[in-house]
């Protein structure tokens, strides 16, 4: 035989094996959705009916069966995702991906949660007897079978290893991870701690860290000091860059009652904003037994779900954005760096000694330690010199416990019984929307509020030592924010906060800025009724009042003839978008990305110079889009002072400034012809894999780059970070609901992927498309339509 014959053989059978072992990957780790499967521990036997959409519909004989299959049935599609939610809260990423994540599990080890778990799990194994426990035991046991006997996802193949069992801490674990991106006051506290250290008291009074009406207090304890959260800033940033999951940013939600729907029952919309990856963030499915019945929302690793409807209500969440975070300056003493001063003492710091499993490398001990407050969150590895912060967190409290009201949710039967279910949660803060076939309809604040001493809310650093900052314990939850059967029959939440008259009343809170809030108040100021057609609209709705206020102030200094003579016909072409721009972020719109643009080179005009590196971190908090809107109409504020340029000082001179860099920047990445500058060209939306940078061709286990409709704050909210080139889509609708009492039937939602998590199952991308689109498919909810389902799993003792 001659040579390139041999060669050629030779790849022949190199290919027909990399077939053979493609092919085995994807049946091994394919879900299973007919047939019949054997699991310990069952009652009796199970039924799993499968959609078209690869959603489980389980009819079981008793909650604790049903808990068993969701188990194991969200346990085949989505174990990777699981694992690594409970990795990331519990500190524990080193273990599958090596010393590339030893950053991260060394911060979320210091933030002290899977001290947490640990104590939730002790505390759960007291009340081994009550339900909600059970069922979780039950849900776990049910991913603990798919583990032993199903098949191993593809993730762990590729990274050629199998993950470990699920214990009850897990789900602390979990919610931690959730709780800490809910949590805005790790970024905002340092950084209004250093303008307030750095920068004049006027430029301190101009920042909104909270609400437009609501500024931050002048009182503070102690002086500022700037370099102290400057650590935790930079580990934030650098945990962001490489977390494998989304966080959890922001929502919308809203209810109409009877009387302002157009078929005679409530509607509920909610649409959950989260960080975009690959799978999606919420597994849907739906159970019943003769005593109960829930479609909902699942979060990796949770039993109960946090989004849902039964037939006698639905529910929807949207994050609180209270202050739930606050930072102490600890007094160190000078003769022990291991003690603080408490208040008429020295107190001995609590250290906390754990080990960091690394893949292919020695377990490392850190060292991490904690003052009464809560843990020090600012000391650098191999160093005690800097004067610790301690984080006081109410997550973190011994009681915290949201299962109870999560499992609560799925069984109430009244809004009473519903509201002393939603008094059970404890972090984080939650926006709770209620309505029911009773025609009630209801937004409660659920979670620990904190009670403080001359009501300080502490955006910036708080004296540790004194006592007169120190926490007074939990408002009771009758105390907390409600709207319930309001006279308009409408309730609505976009992260603002609730309306209240009384100063003393109102909530500190890292609020979203007010766009979708406006926006969605005036959608749904109208006499006609509604039905889900119009919720549809207002959920994909695109558009930014705020823009076009902006724009219709700043256009008449937006003059040609003061650009550089080769932006001059630039600047007209770009400046005749504008006129006719209606303020929509639609994908073919040059406006939106003219605007964008010279919205983003204004942050940069008022804010970079005061702000130097720092800048880098504010600029895509919620507290600079707030800030920034609040100054463009304070002309007299020290922000528009020019430090780096005198020339440029004033607000008329920043204006015209960045519409000069706006049109430049554009012309280099787009070219100098504005009708091709759609907002398609600067924006895509990818839904990245966890191993997608992480091993050799691992991008194609991520999305196709897409382009959407939206932008940063618009109902249909796309959350890009400022400050490149390219804006790259990273969080938005995690979900689309559409819920009417009237007809559960016709309840309508969206999954920004699909079911499934293996990247290789038909059901891991099969609504992307519809998603991208704006188009919804069925909930099913009728058990005749249900059973005549092709896709039967037979669960059996």
């Amino acid at each position: 035989m001659n040579r390139p014959l041999k060669i050629i053989l030779f790849v022949a059978l190199l290919m027909a094996l990399c077939a053979l072992l493609i092919t085995w990957f994807i049946h091994t780790a394919e879900a299973k959705r007919s047939g019949k499967l054997k699991l310990e521990g069952l009652t009796a036997p199970v039924s799993v009916y499968y959609d078209a959409w690869g959603v489980p519909h389980i009819d079981a004989q008793s909650e604790h069966d049903a808990y068993l299959a969701l188990g194991y049935v969200h346990a085949q599609d989505r174990l990777f995702q699981m694992d690594l939610l409970r990795r990331i809260g519990g500190g524990r990423l080193s273990e599958l991906f090596g010393a590339e994540s030893f950053a991260t599990d060394r911060f979320f080890r210091t933030l002290g949660i899977s001290r947490y778990a640990r104590q939730y799990a002790e505390r759960l194994e007291q009340q081994a007897d009550s339900p909600q426990v059970q069922l979780l035991h039950a849900y776990q046991d049910g991913i603990n079978q798919y583990i032993d006997q199903g098949g191993r996802p593809l993730e762990y193949r590729l990274l050629m290893t199998k993950p470990d069992y699920f214990s009850t801490q897990d789900i602390a674990n979990t919610m931690g991870y959730m709780a800490y991106s809910f949590a805005e006051a790790f970024k905002t506290d340092a950084l209004v701690d250093t303008i307030r250290g750095t920068l004049s008291e006027r430029h301190y009074r101009d920042l909104v860290p909270s609400w437009p009406d609501q500024l931050p207090p002048v009182r503070s304890s102690g002086q500022p000091y700037i370099e102290l959260l400057t650590p935790m800033l930079e580990q934030i940033s650098q945990v962001e860059q490489t977390l494998p999951v989304g966080q959890f940013l922001g929502s919308n939600a809203w209810v109409v009652n009877a009387g302002r729907s157009a078929s005679g029952a409530p509607l509920l919309a909610n649409d959950p904003h989260i960080g975009f990856a690959a799978p999606a963030v919420w597994y849907e499915a739906h159970i019943r037994t003769p005593d109960s019945e829930v479609y909902g929302h699942f979060l990796a690793g949770i039993p109960f779900p946090l989004l849902g409807q039964t037939r006698h209500h639905a529910w929807g969440l949207t994050m609180l954005m209270n202050d739930d975070v606050d930072f102490y300056r600890e007094r160190v003493n000078p003769d022990d760096p291991e003690q603080v001063w408490a208040v008429d003492r020295w107190q001995k710091l609590q250290v906390h000694e754990e080990v960091i499993k690394i893949r292919g490398q020695e377990d490392r001990l850190i060292r991490t330690r904690s003052s009464r407050h809560g843990p020090i969150v600012n000391d650098l590895p191999g160093s005690l010199e800097r004067e610790p912060v301690s984080l006081f967190w109410s997550f973190l409290d011994p009681e915290n416990d949201s299962a109870s009201a999560f499992y609560g949710f799925t069984r109430a039967t009244s809004l009473d019984e519903f509201q002393a279910a939603a008094a059970l949660h404890s972090a984080p803060g939650l926006n709770l929307v209620y309505a029911d076939v009773d025609d009630n309809i209801a937004m409660w604040a659920i979670g620990k509020l904190k009670r403080w001493p001359q009501s300080s809310n502490g955006f910036s650093l708080l004296n540790g030592g004194s006592g007169r900052d120190d926490f007074l314990g939990y408002q009771p939850f009758e105390t907390n924010p409600r709207i319930i059967n309001p006279r308009e029959g409408v309730i609505f939440s976009t992260n603002n906060p609730y309306a209240e008259r009384n100063p003393r009343r109102k909530l500190p809170g890292y609020y979203a800025p007010t766009d979708r809030a406006q926006r969605l108040e005036d959608l749904l100021n109208r006499e006609a009724p509604f039905d889900l057609s119009d919720f549809k609209a207002f959920q994909l709705d695109d558009q930014r009042p705020l823009a076009l206020s902006m724009l219709a102030d700043a256009m008449p200094l937006m003059d040609p003839q003061q650009l550089p003579e080769e932006l001059r016909d630039t600047g007209t072409q770009a400046l005749a978008l504008l006129s006719s721009w209606d303020g929509h972020y639609r994908r073919d719109s040059q406006a939106a990305s003219i605007f964008q643009r010279w919205q983003d080179a204004l942050s940069e005009a008022l804010f970079a110079d005061e702000l130097g590196p720092r800048y880098s971190y504010f600029r895509n908090t919620f507290m600079a889009e707030k800030t920034l809107a609040s100054l463009y109409w304070k002309p007299t504020s020290p922000w528009w002072d020019n430090r780096e340029h005198p020339s440029l000082d004033g607000r008329q001179a920043a204006i015209t400034h960045a519409w000069k860099n706006a049109l430049q920047g554009l012309v280099k990445d787009l070219g100098d012809d504005p009708q091709q500058w759609q907002w398609s060209r600067l924006t895509s939306l990818q839904h990245k894999h966890a191993l997608s940078e992480r091993l050799p061709f691992g991008e194609y286990l991520s999305s196709q780059p897409v382009a959407v409709d939206g932008g940063n704050e618009t109902l249909n909210n796309m959350v890009f970070d400022r400050g490149t080139a390219q804006y790259q889509i990273k969080a938005g609708p995690s979900t689309r609901r559409l819920i009417d009492l009237a007809d559960l039937n016709a309840s309508l939602g969206i999954n920004p992927l699909g079911q499934a998590g293996n990247p290789l199952d038909a059901h891991a991308w099969d609504q992307a498309e519809m998603f991208n689109e704006g188009r919804y498919r069925a909930q099913l909810f009728d058990w005749l339509s249900i059973r005549a389902l092709p896709d039967q799993l037979e669960l059996q003792p």
